[in-house]
């Protein structure tokens, strides 16, 4: 059993966006030699979701359409609220780096992280299957863990 990681740096432009990692995740695996197994794809922000799915314009304004609607910038969040928010402040009330609680709840309804199976020394997605990075908070730069276990 071997055991490969690496991390993948971007940067994003918007605030909401959607990122193919899919190229780079096939040239790692490609790298790797190992050809059967499991790829770990994993976010290490909570406002950086990883999703798999179609890679297509409508779906995308379709998903930022609808977490705007459900979750919107404006509206209020504890998260937001420097009187009574006490826990993992960076920031003061002069900015608004933290002032992202619609980012963190759209996270949870999206995830932290895909496996996915290896089969023949390639990442066994669908026809229309992409991997891609959900920016909720952007623009920033961003790390993404690959972590892959196999033969």
């Amino acid at each position: 059993m071997k055991i490969k990681q690496t991390i993948l740096k971007i940067s994003t432009k918007n605030n909401l966006q959607f990122v193919d990692l899919t190229n780079e995740i096939e040239k790692f695996v490609s790298k790797s030699k190992i050809k059967f197994g499991q790829l770990l794809v994993y976010s290490r922000h909570t406002t950086l979701a990883i999703r798999v799915n179609e890679k297509e314009t409508g779906i995308f304004n379709d998903m930022e359409e609808f977490l705007n609607k459900l979750l919107p910038k404006n509206r209020y969040y504890r998260h937001n609220d420097l009187e009574i928010r006490t826990e993992n402040l960076v920031c003061s009330p002069e900015t608004e780096e933290c002032l992202n609680g619609h980012s963190h709840c759209r996270h949870f309804l999206l995830s932290t992280s895909e496996t996915i199976p290896i089969q023949g020394g390639t990442i066994a997605l669908g026809t229309w299957q992409k991997v891609m990075a959900v920016e909720l908070d952007g623009p920033r730069k961003r790390e993404i863990l690959l972590q892959l276990i196999g033969e």
